[in-house]
């Protein structure tokens, strides 16, 4: 867990960190709010082009080797971002990046599945997706100390020196999980026989009930699976209202503060993801010995769809705006932690691979569409507050739906247990 976390971090940090150096691009590049949500956005093109094929490859070729791979690539074009000599080549390398980085995301997730039970899976998850919260968080530092300290160090700008740090990390990081990481409890020599006996056989039970009753558990049959689908549009709609919190709140900050210096933006910026952490560490603790439902997913996202109507009539009261972000930031990363909790409970072998990549690769659809649209609406109408009514929005959709599904699924199956909430 913690070369998974530490690798996240990394990963999260050099996908976010043009958020930092967005003052940078626009006074060396001219990048205005519209180009820039393009290069945020383009990443994620690319990251869901090859998202299905890397994790299929993942499963075939163990995890290992696979997230070494994905970890040392991006490091190297993170590095090459920090050279760009004009906004096309930041486009380029952005893509590129995210080809780099497609799979390593929804590869945890489905690694996660070769190592723990359904009992304890939703406690890893959210301590797992701490590393988000960490990542934004010691980013907003890291990066504010390097803009500040770095700048014109060996004759480069504070913000390429942002991508060259966060490139080399990755790269440092990609080798030392190739001899860290283990394939599965099979190959774990450091597990003692009967802890390792015990681990497979209670895997390979839960295995067998979630494949009970279908006779196909191969890559199609995760794709077409109609749950997959479904949870493909809501895990849509969270990262739409999600994503732009990453890339432009530091600049929502500037914004909310306009006399603020740029250290004092990174401090600000790392609070609400400060407070993210101990949400999703206490949520940890209190699913150490069950499963998500539904309502901590859905009750989260309502919670985030008011504190996104607080920031766009507060704007211009600066301690309510950031404790209204603060609260939004703290409801959907949790919530995100939980939903990846539905499909890994009943998905399987490839079939797993496929359809934890392919909603994934759909929910980072709403990477590119998001922070681009979020860029025009900030262009056209000259403020936030269009843009950030539409995160609302999109969060309070999500919520709807899943509490829908759980209605209708509880009305068709009400003489069994609900497979959504705890799989009992």
């Amino acid at each position: 867990m913690p070369i998974l976390m530490l690798g996240y971090i990394v990963g999260y940090l050099d996908r976010t960190s043009i958020s930092f150096a967005s003052q940078g691009l626009n006074k060396e590049f001219g990048m205005n709010a519209s180009a820039f949500g393009f290069a945020v956005g383009i990443f994620f093109l690319g990251y869901v082009l090859f998202e299905v094929p890397s994790n299929v490859l993942l499963h075939r070729v163990g995890a290992r080797l696979w997230i070494a791979r994905i970890m040392i690539s991006w490091g190297i074009i993170t590095v090459l971002i920090g050279f760009s000599t004009g906004v096309e080549w930041v486009y380029i390398l952005r893509f590129l990046l995210g080809v780099a980085e497609a799979g390593f995301f929804p590869g945890i997730i489905l690694y996660l599945t070769y190592w723990f039970p359904n009992a304890i899976r939703a406690r890893m998850l959210s301590i797992f997706m701490l590393s988000v919260s960490i990542a934004l968080a010691s980013g907003s530092l890291l990066n504010g100390q390097i803009l500040y300290h770095f700048d014109g160090f060996m004759g480069f700008s504070g913000w390429r020196w942002i991508f060259f740090v966060g490139g080399i990390l990755a790269m440092l990081l990609g080798v030392l999980s190739f001899f860290l990481l283990t394939d599965s409890p099979q190959k774990a020599r450091w597990l003692a026989e009967d802890e390792r006996s015990w681990l497979v056989q209670t895997l390979e039970a839960e295995n067998q009930e979630r494949a009970a009753g279908r006779t196909n558990h191969g890559t199609w049959a995760g794709l077409r699976d109609r749950r997959v689908l479904l949870l493909a549009l809501v895990f849509f709609l969270i990262q739409f209202g999600n994503y732009p919190l990453a890339f432009w709140l530091p600049q929502l900050v500037k914004s909310i503060g306009p006399g603020l210096s740029g250290v004092q933006v990174s401090l600000l910026t790392a609070v609400p993801y400060a407070c993210a952490a101990t949400v999703l560490l206490l949520m940890a603790l209190r699913f150490a010995r069950r499963d998500s439902q539904v309502s901590h997913i859905a009750v989260p996202l309502i919670i985030a769809t008011g504190a996104f109507a607080v920031i766009t009539a507060a704007l211009g009261q600066p301690l309510v705006a950031l404790i209204a972000i603060t609260v939004a930031v703290m409801c959907v990363l949790p919530a995100t932690a939980m939903f990846w909790s539905l499909p890994t409970h009943y998905l399987t072998g490839a079939a797993a691979a496929s359809g934890i990549a392919f909603i994934n690769s759909v929910g980072n659809i709403a990477g590119f569409v998001s922070p681009y649209s979020y860029g025009v609406l900030r262009d056209v109408t000259g403020s936030d507050n269009f843009a950030l009514a539409t995160l609302g929005a999109a969060v309070f959709i999500a919520s709807a739906v899943l509490i829908s599904w759980r209605m209708v699924t509880a009305k068709r199956h009400s003489e069994r247990p609900v497979l959504l909430e705890t799989g009992h």
